[in-house]
């Protein structure tokens, strides 16, 4: 079983079938909707001021294909029962349509959750109007109807002028709560009164505060005056509390003979428990937000985990993407562990965990990326752009350049501190290039052409090849470059070749200081 506060890169099908069966309290998680959308991660310069780039951090648009038709072979014939009835009746329905090749990938991932929950786990699934009612049916299916517990609707902004002329604005997700039996527990939340409602139940005042009176009576409930006045319903306390509530002041009789009252104050009050629609929790907004696509606000799952965990439970999130159901485990004292397809979701999660937990910074795991230099150039081989995004994301922690395929050269970027300049802080850049394959002295000089044009002051040439004596006089012609930092001066080569087995041995690039420190 894996360990608390790990992040694993992979297919989360293939992970959490690594996974032991009822292992898991809680899996709270937000998968692609099916929106026939590309989701791109706006990325600034930490250190600098220059515009926002675009980086693709996933694809949300299916195909039916051979993957799709296997998958769904395998819930039919293998997995079987009411899943695989489902799954034939929605595919007479819908054919072999995107859709349904969107449906078939969750509906594999659903029986996964399944198995991966304890007797007493719940499963909170986010999704849109465009597949939830689809993705109700396979849930059906997979935890039985007697399972669903609810739908909840979450408004998305709380004040919006969504206009169009052929349907009226959408402004909320779906997120499907099901329990795993009828032992799954729930804690009720609840949410605060609204303030026209105090201002019509709670019309009284004292030193205490704002209160209201509710009828109350011994624990028989024999006191006649409340049959008398219609008073169908009293709060009963023992005879022992009603005196002491008395000698507090707490109790009020309207008229002599009449029954008892007590004071309930709002600030006693716990609020509305918790329905089914949510209205009162905003967007992501201001530090909270890591830019990344689709995110959701943390007090979103707060809510969630509160509701259907305890403190010390496992919370697992197989579409982590950012990192909102983790930061949300985290901050209410929950293990946790998350999966992601992508390089860049797993560093996001990470620096979203370093950001609101800076102690954790070397206490999170990550899985799935290469452990060694043999695993580094096999994915080189059998993935190329995996290779090159590991490289500049996790090994030198670059941010990965968006215009893939049109980049001249360069892969990666950084901007560094460099001290004050007219008063006023400047910085500097640095490019990398990553070379998973075969290359050559014309791509040196090319990718110094692509420093050149970029205005970069330093570039690191990431291979998996040792160079020649030709590449390493060309790096050296490139010359130094010299940074004044804490009374030192720090030379260091403007351009250097850096194989990527070096980083498993612990050698690492030449690089200047920056908010990271020395890499």
């Amino acid at each position: 079983m894996r360990e608390n506060r790990t992040l694993i890169r992979g297919d989360n099908l293939e992970e959490m079938r690594k996974f032991p069966d009822a292992c898991v309290d809680l899996i709270a998680t937000d998968p692609p909707f099916n929106s026939k959308r590309d989701y791109f991660v706006p990325y600034r310069d930490a250190h600098g001021k220059q515009p926002d780039a675009l980086v693709k951090a996933f694809t949300d648009t299916w195909a039916w294909g051979d993957a799709a038709e296997e998958t769904a072979e395998q819930l039919i014939v293998k997995e079987g029962g009411q899943i695989g009835a489902a799954i034939q009746g929605l595919q007479h329905f819908l054919n072999e349509t995107p859709m349904m090749a969107y449906l078939v990938m969750m509906a594999a991932r659903i029986v996964e959750m399944h198995r991966l929950l304890k007797y007493t786990g719940s499963l909170y699934l986010h999704c849109d109007p465009s597949a939830s009612h689809y993705l109700k049916i396979i849930l059906d299916a997979v935890f039985g109807p007697q399972n669903f517990r609810n739908e909840i609707v979450w408004k998305r902004r709380l004040d919006t002028h969504n206009l169009s002329t052929s349907h009226m604005g959408r402004n909320h997700d779906v997120i499907f709560y099901y329990a795993k039996s009828s032992k799954t527990p729930y804690h009720i939340q609840y949410t605060p009164y609204d303030p026209e409602y105090i201002k019509s139940h709670y019309k009284y005042d004292d030193a205490k505060g704002k209160y209201r009176l509710l009828p109350c009576t011994n624990e028989s409930g024999g006191n006649k005056p409340y049959a008398f006045m219609g008073v169908t319903r009293a709060w009963r306390f023992s005879e022992k509390t009603m005196n002491e509530m008395y000698k507090s002041n707490l109790l009020v009789q309207l008229r002599d003979g009449g029954p008892f009252y007590y004071k309930k104050y709002v600030s006693e009050a716990k609020g509305v428990p918790l329905q089914d629609i949510w209205a009162d929790i905003a967007p992501v907004r201001g530090n909270d937000s890591s830019g990344y696509p689709t995110q959701k606000p943390i007090p979103l799952y707060k809510r969630i985990i509160a509701a259907s965990s305890n403190s010390g439970d496992l919370v697992l999130d197989p579409f982590c993407g950012c990192g909102t159901t983790l930061v949300a485990a985290e901050e209410l004292k929950r293990e946790w562990i998350g999966i992601d397809l992508t390089y860049l979701a797993i560093g996001v999660v990470k620096g979203q965990i370093e950001k609101f937990f800076p102690q954790l910074r070397n206490s999170v795991t990550i899985t799935g990326t290469p452990e060694n230099a043999e695993r580094a150039l096999a994915l080189a081989k059998s993935d190329p752009r995996g290779f090159e995004e590991w490289a500049v994301t996790h090994v030198l922690k670059f941010k990965s350049n968006p215009k893939k395929g049109a980049d001249g050269g360069i892969d990666g970027s950084y901007t560094f501190p460099i001290g004050k300049v007219k008063g006023r802080q400047a910085y500097g850049k640095m490019a990398a290039q990553v070379k998973g394959g075969t290359w050559t002295l014309g791509q040196i000089r090319d990718f110094r052409t692509a420093m050149q044009n970029v205005k970069a002051d330093l570039g690191v040439f990431v291979v998996t090849r040792e160079p020649t004596r030709g590449m390493l006089d060309e790096v050296r012609r490139a010359g130094t470059y010299q940074i004044e930092a804490g009374g030192f001066t720090i030379s260091v080569p403007c351009l250097q070749i850096y194989q990527i087995q070096d980083y498993f041995r612990g050698v690492l690039p030449q690089l200047p200081f920056g908010e990271r420190g020395l890499l």
